[in-house]
């Protein structure tokens, strides 16, 4: 038995104590009335006394045990409401933090991968705004790579807006995409694996050959088959070399990794986060 319920009980006896005084006051009253002793009169006024007296106290007892009712019902009431904001059903909640990097990795640079990120928070929305993703910082084979420039995010249903763009080159190779969560110099993913625990930064490192620049370079990144993120942007890193790009993820589940050159999609990878 819950406490509003045992509050409200009490009161109801208390309310009827009081309903028993009185009547007790109004019988005591009316024999003091009537009485022919003196003696019996004495005693009927006395207890008519004492029974309006109890039920002053039985009111205020009865006020008590209902103001604790209602104070313990507003207290389950707030209890019960819950504190988190919804999502619109058919989009994911965002709910971590995804980064992304432009400063190069140069082979003449020795040792783990040194990267300043922009962290930019993700709240729920009724409309979410997807996470940046970061963007391919290649090593080209006969020269060092020039910084990018961060991406723009975009919807994470775009509407395209140019026309189509047509097939890659026909030599153009990308892959295959090993995941880790640490990478070294040259370009390489330490401790690949397929499985990762939640919190921690995700690189895909892949090879590319045959690329030209301009052709368009897309990375797309799905969680549970919903793309959660992309990136975009004119291929200038030169023909062939080692590039990778790397995510914070949003929560747990299996994520998907597809590389696009113009509207032809090369290889694609995936990894669990639990």
């Amino acid at each position: 038995m819950d406490l509003p319920t045992i509050l409200l009980i009490l009161a109801a006896i208390s309310m009827g104590a009081t309903v028993i005084a009185g009547l007790v006051a109004l019988r005591s009253a009316r024999e003091a009335r009537t009485a022919i002793f003196p003696i019996v009169k004495e005693e009927e006024s006395s207890r008519a006394r004492r029974a309006r007296v109890s039920i002053l106290v039985w009111i205020a007892i009865t006020a008590i045990l209902l103001g604790g009712w209602l104070a313990s019902l507003q207290l389950a009431s707030v209890e019960n409401t819950p504190l988190d904001s919804t999502v619109e059903s058919g989009q994911p909640a965002e709910t971590g933090v995804v980064e992304f990097a432009t400063q190069p990795l140069s082979e003449d640079q020795p040792g783990d991968v040194d990267v300043s990120p922009t962290k930019t928070a993700l709240t729920s929305q009724s409309t979410p705004t997807p996470p940046r993703v970061t963007t391919p910082t290649p090593v080209p084979a006969t020269s060092n790579p020039t910084p990018t420039a961060a991406p723009t995010p975009v919807p994470s249903s775009p509407t395209p807006t140019s026309p189509p763009r047509g097939p890659a080159p026909v030599n153009a190779q990308l892959g295959p995409i090993e995941f880790s969560t640490e990478i070294g110099s040259p370009i390489q993913a330490i401790n690949p694996g397929t499985v990762f625990p939640g919190g921690v930064k995700i690189y895909a490192v892949y090879q590319y050959s045959g690329m030209q620049n301009g052709v368009t370079f897309s990375s797309i990144w799905y969680l549970n088959n919903v793309e959660v993120a992309r990136d975009e942007r004119p291929w200038e890193w030169g023909l062939q070399g080692r590039s990778f790009s790397f995510l914070l993820p949003p929560g747990e589940g299996q994520y998907k990794l597809e590389l696009y050159v113009n509207d032809t999609l090369l290889t694609t990878g995936s990894f669990e986060v639990r």
